[in-house]
């Protein structure tokens, strides 16, 4: 697949022998084509595109999870606008480029996000009915929560704990919603949370050097998270909370007022 995100002057696209399109692509355009199909494209003007690579297991796995019927084929696209993937693709750029937490949790799950658009608008699979699916077994939902447990404190991927549940990442983080009510993001960036504020009542440590402590990289992403989860910013939760604080409030006596 090409996502074209700027316009292309004239753009030639062959695949099985035939001609898919011939002429000039628009920005936000995708053209899709199967590799077992001998495509060859030719382009003229300026070039500003996303090439993806998507291997056809990867679309069955997709299909598997979210059950619907696998493709038998790729839908050739001739160069039409994809508003979805466009959105995507812009999404994709600055997080792979963005070589921290926040960047690589961002880009795992645009990259999911866009594999499932792909699947279903150019591997023509239709929806049916979905068979009845479960949670995570016990083990896994375990197995889960422990390792985020552990490794909150360090770039910790939804992937990494996945493959500790012996289940692809989409669908680890399905059934995850499934047993627990919420997503292994929402879930990790809680248990980051609730470690923020015992740093925060435990002494006067900086909020730069609480979002390192914590996982989340950088200052500014451990704000974004936490004023959403909290409703106000670290700085103001600290101010309010350490005026209520008892005197001397250590690690312990802020687990106690945390778990109030």
């Amino acid at each position: 697949m090409v996502l074209h995100m700027s316009d292309l002057r004239h753009q030639e696209l062959r695949a099985a022998g035939s001609l898919v399109h011939s002429g000039s692509v628009p920005q936000g355009a995708v053209s899709a084509f199967n590799l077992a199909e001998e495509p060859c494209l030719s382009m003229t003007g300026r070039l500003d595109a996303i090439h993806f690579h998507i291997p056809h297991a990867f679309i069955d796995e997709i299909a598997d999870e979210a059950g619907l019927p696998r493709p038998s084929g790729l839908l050739r696209s001739p160069a039409k606008r994809d508003p979805v993937a466009s959105a995507l693709g812009a999404l994709l750029m600055p997080a792979m480029l963005k070589r921290d937490a926040a960047g690589s949790m961002l880009a795992e799950h645009v990259a999911m996000a866009f594999l499932a658009h792909a699947a279903e608008r150019y591997g023509q699979v239709r929806r049916q009915a979905p068979p009845l699916r479960s949670g995570l077994a016990p083990w896994q939902e375990r197995q889960a929560k422990e390792l985020m447990q552990a490794g909150f404190a360090r770039p910790l991927t939804i992937t990494e704990v996945s493959e500790a549940c012996k289940l692809s990442p989409s669908y680890f983080a399905a059934a995850f919603r499934r047993s627990t009510g919420q997503s292994p993001h929402r879930y990790l960036s809680q248990i980051r949370i609730a470690a923020s504020k015992r740093l925060m009542l435990a002494g006067e440590i900086s909020l730069a050097e609480v979002a390192l402590a914590c996982g989340f990289g950088d200052q500014s992403y451990f704000t974004r998270v936490f004023s959403n989860l909290v409703g106000t910013s670290p700085g103001q939760w600290r101010r309010v909370n350490a005026r209520t604080a008892p005197h001397g409030c250590g690690p312990a006596a802020a687990d106690a007022r945390l778990a109030n």
